[in-house]
C-alpha cells in the first residue's frame, strides 16, 4: 500500500512539473532571441575570425567597462560570439556570431532601446538597420579586407571560392 502511494506522489510531481499546474505557458531555459541579420560578404569567415580580435584590440573596438554587464552570449560561447564597440556617434555595440553563417546577431544602442539589446527585428527601425549594416561593412569588413591584403593574403584564401 505504501509503494502505491509513493508511485502516485511521484506521478503527481511529474505531471505538475511538466504541465506547470495547469498553466499553458511554455518555459524555456535562456533567451535566444536575437536580430540574426545574415552578413553578406565575399571575405572568408576564417579570415574574418582571424583578423577580428586584432581589429578589436588595435583599432578601438573593445567594449568599455561601462557596458561589460551587457555580455549577452559572449561569456557562454566566446569562440563563436564576439562583441564590437563603436565609440563614435552613435555609440553602440554589436554582437557578432559565427554559427555556420556570419550573423549580426544583436545591437546595443541606448537611442534605439534604452538599457537593453534591440534583440528583435520589430524593435529595429528600418533606417537604423540600413545604417548598422553599412557601418559594419565599412568599419569592420572593409578594414579586415584591407589588413589581410596589406599582410599579403592571396585572394584564393581571402575570398570564398565559388562552388
Amino acid at each position: 500500500m505504501k509503494m502505491n502511494r509513493v508511485k502516485y506522489l511521484y506521478l503527481a510531481y511529474v505531471l505538475l512539473t511538466f504541465y506547470g499546474c495547469g498553466n499553458n505557458e511554455i518555459y524555456r531555459a535562456g533567451n535566444r532571441i536575437t536580430l540574426d541579420y545574415p552578413v553578406e560578404t565575399k571575405i572568408s569567415f576564417k579570415i574574418i575570425r582571424s583578423y577580428l580580435d586584432t581589429l578589436v584590440i588595435n583599432q578601438g573596438f573593445q567594449v568599455p567597462e561601462k557596458w561589460t554587464q551587457y555580455n549577452k552570449l559572449v561569456d557562454i560561447d566566446s569562440l563563436n560570439t564576439k562583441r564590437l564597440y563603436f565609440n563614435t556617434t552613435p555609440e553602440e555595440m554589436y554582437l557578432i556570431q559565427f554559427n555556420g553563417v556570419l550573423l549580426l546577431a544583436d545591437v546595443y544602442n541606448e537611442n534605439i532601446v534604452s538599457g537593453d539589446w534591440v534583440a528583435t527585428p520589430e524593435r529595429m527601425p528600418q533606417k537604423e538597420e540600413v545604417r548598422i549594416k553599412k557601418r559594419f561593412k565599412e568599419h569592420i569588413l572593409d578594414k579586415i579586407e584591407k589588413m589581410a591584403k596589406e599582410n599579403g593574403v592571396p585572394d584564393s584564401i581571402l575570398y570564398f571560392k565559388p562552388i
